[in-house]
C-alpha cells in the first residue's frame, strides 16, 4: 500500500510546493515578489520550482514503475533535501512584513512558512518511499 501512496503524496506535495511558489504573484504586485523572492542571493523560486517539477515527473515514474523505485527513492529525497534547505533559508532571512505590506493582506503573511512545509512535505513522502522500497 505505501509504496503506491508514498509517491502519490509526493505528486500532491510538489504540487502543492508549485501552486505555493505562484500564490504571491496572484495577490501582490510583481515587482513586489521579485523582492520577495530575491532576498538570498539563490534564485529559491526558479530553483524550487525546477526541483518540484523533476519531483513530480520522477514520482510518477516510480508510481508506475517505469524507473527503479530504488533510485526515484534516492532522487526524490535528496531533491526534497535541497528544496527544504535553500526554502529554510529564505524564509528565516524573509522579513515577515515584506510581502504583506505589497498585498495588503495580513494572510499572506505565513506563506513563506506553508511554502517551507510543503518542501518539507516533499522529503518526508520520499523518505517514506524510500523506506517502503529499500
Amino acid at each position: 500500500m505505501s509504496k503506491r501512496l508514498a509517491p502519490k503524496l509526493g505528486i500532491a506535495s510538489s504540487l502543492a510546493v508549485l501552486v505555493l511558489l505562484a500564490l504571491p504573484y496572484f495577490l501582490a504586485p510583481a515587482a513586489a515578489v521579485g523582492v520577495y523572492y530575491d532576498t538570498i542571493p539563490v534564485p529559491v523560486h526558479l530553483l524550487d520550482t525546477l526541483f518540484a517539477l523533476v519531483a513530480v515527473v520522477a514520482f510518477g515514474s516510480g508510481l508506475r514503475r517505469r524507473s527503479d523505485p530504488a533510485t526515484v527513492a534516492g532522487v526524490t529525497l535528496a531533491l526534497g533535501a535541497f528544496m527544504a534547505v535553500v526554502t529554510l533559508w529564505w524564509a528565516v532571512v524573509t522579513p515577515a512584513d515584506a510581502l504583506v505590506e505589497a498585498a495588503r493582506m495580513d494572510s499572506i503573511g505565513y506563506h513563506r512558512w506553508a511554502f517551507f512545509l510543503a518542501t518539507l512535505a516533499v522529503t518526508a513522502s520520499a523518505g517514506w518511499y524510500a523506506r517502503s522500497v529499500l
